[in-house]
């Protein structure tokens, strides 16, 4: 297998305000081989995939110090080999707006599957994210954020389609049912104040499934700690048609 990809900015905003666009694309060649046995034959394939994308947005600021930002993206992607093939063109729009003073900030975004060779292939999502964050830059404080989605994957069409996994995946449009996640979460200083430690709860909704879980976060403070962060998070998962799950997980990671 090999690979290549490649992200430049076409052009940036002066002073933070203006317009911006990036070229985003890659390609990918695969070649498998296997022998034959008892119970299966042999084969022999080669996958190619080449994908390429433009993200465009226009930031505004606001006289009362906030900011709106549009955003415009466009997706192509080709399939060959002995694999799935076919050529699509995804489309994603979106707009978010923020105001610094209140710690409010919105997100507005959806995407859809414009065209396809195969017919039958639909993709479609839509997203809305109000967040409360009254100090974001140190995340100490209280927080809350709430989402809604709809349909697929809604960050863009490049998101979307430079994703992992298949076309086919989201044949016939996908799961169209209404999705709800909430988050509440309290910050303060810990370890002298070098890092913020924030205990978090929050709840999802989607159909019949219910999620609950909760939390504890650390993450460093700009400038004054090592760029270690740590979490971990219990997740009760309750269902009309099984029985309650149980997750428990963490993750750590460190830059340098």
């Amino acid at each position: 297998m090999a690979s290549a990809g490649m992200r430049g900015d076409l052009l940036m905003p002066r002073g933070g305000n203006g317009l911006s666009l990036a070229l985003t694309a890659d390609a990918l060649w695969a070649r498998t081989e296997s022998d034959s046995t008892g119970e299966l034959a042999g084969s022999d394939s080669d996958v190619t995939r080449l994908r390429l994308g433009l993200e465009g947005s226009w930031q505004v600021a606001l006289s009362g110090g906030g900011q709106v930002t549009p955003k415009l993206e466009l997706g192509l992607r080709h399939d060959g080999g002995d694999a799935e093939t076919g050529s699509g063109i995804e489309l994603g729009a979106g707009v978010s707006w923020s105001s610094p003073s209140t710690g409010i900030r919105l997100d507005l975004s959806g995407r859809t599957l414009v065209s396809h060779d195969d017919d039958d292939l639909e993709d479609r999502g839509f997203s809305a994210d109000l967040s409360f964050d009254p100090d974001a830059e140190t995340g100490r404080g209280p927080s809350f954020s709430l989402r809604q989605e709809l349909g697929g994957r809604s960050e863009g069409g490049l998101d979307a389609l430079f994703a992992a996994g298949s076309l086919s995946d989201r044949m016939e449009g996908g799961d169209e049912e209404s999705r709800w996640s909430l988050e509440g979460a309290w910050g303060f200083p810990a370890f002298s104040g070098r890092y913020t430690g924030s205990p978090h709860a929050g709840m999802g909704i989607s159909g019949d499934t219910r999620d609950y879980s909760v939390g504890w976060r650390l993450t460093p403070e700009s400038g004054s700690a090592a760029d270690l962060s740590f979490g971990v998070k219990a997740t009760r998962r309750e269902s009309v048609d099984t029985a309650p799950e149980h997750v428990f997980g963490f993750e750590a990671s460190l830059r340098w």
